[in-house]
């Protein structure tokens, strides 16, 4: 410590030594003040003395007019008079004894004769200008007095009128020695001087006092800042000045208590930033690197946090099983905060993601576990699936997270898949499971799936335009050729591109998953329909758009050769010629069915008995549809098409053999019922027959419905999420078929 001290003195002393040479500011302050005042009075007492000799002059050139006029009126009856001599000599000599700084004055009359003069002995000459004067002004008319001057004299000549003011009869002359004008001005100029040499040594001496006070702080403030560039920030300036001198010593205090706050806020800031590149690794660890190849899927995805860590989360991992899961959420808030609760989400979704086989189960019991760490007001949104890399099958479930977008390489369109979920720690009480479901849909080979967080689609242009959704749809339109790589890359990219930052405003996280082109088609499952009350439709549900861009040959079981076709080919052709009826989602309005089929061509030539059973299938079907998918929604509507036989099998590329259905050509031929509704589309669980011998079962009164659809309907097909809507195809033979062409495609 000693040691240290020792140095720090030399260092100091070194500084000292080194210090230039310095002129105090008193002295320069000073200096410059009597320099300034001393300018200042001196220049006004020049303008003064200019001005004073100015009026001077004037003074005595207008005094000495005054004189020569008054001579001129006085010598007026002289003249006329035959001796004037006697009158005026007196005259003239009493006012030079009066003036004795006059050089002369004399009369003279109209042939210039002196008539008027101190000295007698000059009555009678001629009068003889000084040869050196010069008019000084011109004769003013009236009478007035004029000047005439030379280097030695100034003389006033006035015009000595006749008494009838009609013409001069002599001239009176004044004449004034220079000398005398100059004496006057150099006696006010010495009175002058005086004065302002007064005044300015007055006012050095008020100057040299009131500096020395008002400068006398400056000594205060310059060992203060000394002390402070020495390290001492604890002792104040010691000063009570009521000048801008008082509030300096005041701000200096205050930097320097700043100026340790600072050091304290620096430390602090150091360790802070270490902390947060410890958090910042820590958030890298937990999201993948690289891509998961798993069977004919690939898995990939992005990040990049708004600060130094983010609170946006995406993972994707094997499962025992052999399945993949994937999850991408967005914790509300950035920072640290986020990342907090972005960490804790890893741990629990890799602790937990083998107990539960329902992904939304999965997520009330992630809410659980972060109840008692979510602030009021914080939440996150979460997608979570498990993908079947074989057959392309992703189960999933959504707490309020971004459409899902699907791009579909057999078509190239691109399908958005909403769900109705609440975002975790949105509610309390448990309300996220009564709004979860589990969803499912089939990635065909080819297809690619997106999902991200609202960092990219609510990225902001610089006019304060968002990306949205349709500019993400466009990108992956673009670049879905080229693979899910590609597609990361390309939404990254215009996502920058739009802002026009580095720095994006909020976490930007994608997840795509893609299925290889090669993989193969999609598995056949045995015939389900929906178990009583587990299908909110209420329908039996078979390909090509069970899950779109399912494998649809590989669905229904046709005879060889024939492959089922979308049923968006069926729609024009049902509006082209088939009979529409449009109910509104009430249960009441369902009677309509029964007077629109009594219209429907063909139908009235089937028995009675058989007409019922296919009105009652189908209000069977309407009803679940207006009950359970649009929760009787009175402003929407459910559009329903009877195509009568005449065209096409339906469901074929080719027409269907006689053969291949004999009884339903017997009958109805290939007619048949198309549905369309705009409810969320669902996907049905395995249906069992009803035992009708159970007591208990009759006595429900309620569930049967999908009994008596499977006991009339020959074939159905739902094909969901089209850009028309969920659309659903029925054929009826009313003759018993025991074996009837209902599948279920997965």
């Amino acid at each position: 410590m000693t040691d240290s001290r020792q140095t720090e003195r030399a260092a100091g002393a070194g500084r000292k030594d080194r210090r230039p040479r310095i002129i105090g500011m008193r002295l320069i302050v000073t200096s410059g003040t009597v320099a300034l005042l001393a300018a200042g009075v001196l220049g006004v007492g020049a303008l003064g003395e200019r001005r004073s000799r100015q009026v001077l002059a004037g003074e005595i050139e207008t005094r000495l007019r005054l004189q020569a006029r008054n001579l001129a009126l006085m010598s007026s009856g002289a003249l006329l008079s035959e001796y004037p001599e006697l009158t005026l000599h007196p005259l003239v000599k009493e006012m030079q004894a009066d003036l004795p700084e006059l050089a002369f004055v004399l009369v003279v009359d109209h042939e210039g004769v002196i008539q008027g003069h101190q000295d007698a002995r000059s009555l009678g000459e001629i009068y003889v200008p000084d040869p050196g004067l010069a008019a000084l002004d011109s004769l003013s008319a009236g009478g007035g007095a004029r000047l005439l001057g030379s280097a030695e004299l100034l003389v006033a000549a006035a015009p000595v009128m006749h008494p009838n003011g009609e013409q001069a009869i002599g001239q009176a002359l004044v004449g004034l020695p220079r000398d005398y004008i100059s004496r006057l001005v150099e006696a006010a100029r010495s009175q002058q001087l005086l004065l302002v040499a007064t005044v300015l040594g007055l006012g050095v001496l008020a100057a040299l006092v009131l500096m020395g006070r008002l400068l006398r702080p400056m000594d205060a403030l310059r060992a203060g800042l000394e002390r402070i560039g020495r390290g001492d920030l604890d002792t104040p300036i010691a000063l009570r000045a009521r000048t801008e001198l008082g509030l300096l010593a005041e701000a200096v205090d205050e930097m320097a208590a700043e100026l340790k706050s600072a050091q304290v806020t620096l430390v602090e800031s150091g360790r802070l930033a270490h902390e947060m590149e410890l958090a910042r690794d820590i958030q890298r660890n937990l999201l993948p690197a690289g891509h998961l190849d798993a069977g004919g899927c690939r898995v990939t995805g992005a990040h990049r946090a708004a600060a130094e860590v983010g609170g946006d989360y995406y993972d994707f991992f094997a499962l025992p099983d052999g399945r993949v899961a994937v999850a991408i959420a967005d914790v509300s808030g950035k920072g640290l905060a986020g990342c907090l609760i972005m960490s804790m989400l890893s741990a629990l979704l890799r602790s937990y993601q083998g107990d539960f086989g329902s992904p939304a189960a999965l997520l009330v019991m992630l809410e659980h576990q972060l109840q008692d760490t979510l602030k009021l007001g914080q939440f996150v949104t979460m997608f979570y699936g498990v993908l079947d890399p074989d057959s392309g099958e992703l189960r999933y479930a959504s707490a309020g997270h971004s459409p899902l977008l699907i791009h579909r390489a057999a078509t190239g369109e691109v399908e958005w898949h909403h769900t109705r979920g609440i975002p975790l720690g949105a509610v309390a009480g448990g309300a996220l499971a009564t709004t979860l479901e589990d969803a499912r849909l089939l990635l065909a080979p080819g297809d690619l799936l997106v999902q991200y967080t609202d960092g990219i689609n609510e990225s902001f242009a610089p006019d304060g335009e968002q990306f949205d959704f349709s500019r993400i749809e466009t990108v992956v339109r673009e670049h879905a050729a080229a693979g899910g790589e590609a597609v990361l890359a390309a939404l990254r990219r215009a996502v920058h591109d739009w802002t026009g930052r580095d720095a994006p405003d909020d976490d930007e996280t994608l997840l795509v998953i893609q299925r290889d082109a090669a993989a193969p088609g999609a598995r056949e499952v045995a015939p389900t329909a929906a178990a009583a009350g587990g299908d909110p439709a209420g329908k039996t549900v078979v390909g090509p758009g069970g899950d779109p861009g399912g494998d649809a040959a590989a669905a229904v079981s046709l005879p060889p050769g024939h492959g089922v076709m979308d049923l968006q080919r069926r729609l024009p052709e049902a509006q082209a010629r088939g009979v529409h009826l449009e109910l509104p989602a009430r249960l009441d309005a369902l009677p309509r069915l029964h007077l629109w089929l009594a219209d429907c061509p063909t139908l009235d030539a089937l028995p009675v008995v058989d007409r019922q059973l296919v009105e009652n299938a189908l209000y069977e079907i309407c009803a679940n549809i207006v009950e359970h998918g649009y929760q009787e929604d009175a402003g929407a509507t459910l559009d329903v098409w009877w195509v009568p036989a005449g065209g096409a099998d339906p469901l074929a590329d080719e027409p269907l053999p006689d053969q291949a259905a004999p009884r339903l050509a017997a009958s109805l031929g290939e007619a048949y019922f198309l549905l369309r509704d705009a409810c969320p589309p669902f996907r049905p669980g395995p249906w069992q027959a009803s035992d009708l011998s159970d007591p208990g079962i009759r006595r429900r009164g309620r569930g049967l419905g999908l009994d008596i659809v499977h006991r009339i309907v020959s074939r159905v097909v739902y094909q969901p999420t089209t850009p028309q809507g969920n659309l659903t195809l029925l054929q009826f033979d009313p003759e018993p078929d025991p074996n009837p062409k209902v599948v279920h495609h997965v």
